[in-house]
């Protein structure tokens, strides 16, 4: 009787010094570690500001290759969500959500999971260093008077804040994947494209602007010889669609879209757009084969690409034009929008013009 009495003393002696303790301890934990990249901010601001490529840097996936995501909504910006579910019971399931961002600046996450804690929140914040950018993450976690929580939160450092080094590291691994241009100056949007018919004439100019305008001029007054000979008319801006843009070569073709006079168009209306989504009306609407044609040698008949694409206004030197597909191709990979097929500008003026003067639209096809 007196071991037993003496073990239920000792007992109570071990809780009184757990609540002792654990009513010491601070109820609220934050870990942060920071990295530096080369990349622009907008392209780190824009990567994080999204679910699109969480898989690739966020260490879940590393802890657990099978582990399964959902996203709701555009799966960007605030109020953008990801629900997780894994096997794995250290894991388990839980829910991030964006509930703040402000531009190149900081993007907040509200977590949900089964961790101890409440009001979780994890915060990147991005500070500008001349060509470099300091990525800093920190996690924030409340515990209250949950004793069990606070002791927990000794080894926070160690567990969550292994896991921000983790990330870190494959953020940036990530992001030196990404072509290194900042597009914070150009206006991107997706849109949605139509077949057309299209007279195009295949090119091979040297890697400069002036053969490459050369060639161009070349390509556009055969296409447009074949047209009048056909009778047919132009139904949009000339285009340049990029085939291998090499160190010493530029390969292109030069196309012109066409249809015979009087023909229906082949863009999609909105109403055709409530029915489906645009890409798929884009798509259906093919148009009518042009036959009967004679074409000289040089002059192909073909049909344009019709999907999803990037696209982008630029005014100014056609020299640029290499910069402006790079930066578009950078927002595409920050955006999870996969680039395919051949990028392409529609020349919206004509040659003759100042250089000043010239506008494009360039394209990219995303998958």
């Amino acid at each position: 009787m007196t071991r037993f009495i003496e073990f239920v003393i000792a007992l109570l002696l071990v809780a009184v010094l757990f609540v002792i303790v654990g009513v010491a301890l601070p109820d609220h934990r934050n870990v942060r570690h920071s990295v530096e990249t080369n990349r622009p901010v907008r392209l780190v601001y824009d990567l994080l500001n999204g679910f699109q490529r969480f898989a690739e840097w966020h260490p879940l996936r590393m802890h657990d290759p099978a582990i399964k995501y959902t996203l709701e909504g555009e799966g960007r910006g605030v109020g953008a969500v990801l629900r997780y579910q894994s096997e794995n019971d250290k894991i388990g399931t839980g829910t991030l959500t964006i509930t703040d961002s402000i531009e190149d600046s900081s993007i907040e996450f509200t977590i949900e999971n089964a961790a101890y804690g409440t009001n979780k929140t994890s915060v990147f914040t991005l500070d500008e260093r001349g060509k470099t950018v300091d990525i800093n993450w920190e996690y924030d976690v409340d515990y209250g008077w949950n004793l069990f929580g606070r002791y927990a939160g000794l080894y926070v450092s160690r567990t969550v804040g292994d896991d921000l080094k983790l990330g870190l590291g494959n953020l940036t691994g990530l992001l030196s994947t990404i072509p290194n241009h900042d597009y914070s100056t150009i206006v991107i949007e997706e849109v949605d494209l139509p077949a057309r018919n299209v007279l195009f004439v295949t090119t091979t100019a040297d890697r400069n602007i002036t053969a490459v305008e050369e060639g161009l001029d070349a390509g556009i007054k055969q296409v447009r010889a074949a047209m009048s000979a056909n009778g047919l008319e132009a139904t949009g801006p000339v285009r340049l669609i990029t085939t291998n843009f090499a160190d010493k070569k530029y390969e292109f073709d030069v196309a012109i879209p066409v249809q015979r006079p009087g023909a229906a168009s082949a863009e999609p209306s909105a109403a055709e757009g409530d029915a489906t989504s645009m890409t798929e009306v884009a798509v259906a609407l093919a148009p009518e084969p042009l036959e009967g044609l004679k074409l000289p040698e040089k002059v192909q008949l073909g049909v344009s690409y019709a999907g999803k694409a990037l696209k982008a206004h630029y005014a100014g030197h056609p020299a640029s034009l290499p910069l402006i597909r790079d930066m578009v191709r950078a927002y595409a990979a920050t955006h999870g929008k996969p680039v395919h097929d051949r990028a392409f500008e529609e020349y919206l003026n004509e040659l003759n013009v100042s250089v000043d003067q010239t506008e494009f639209e360039v394209y990219w096809p995303i998958k």
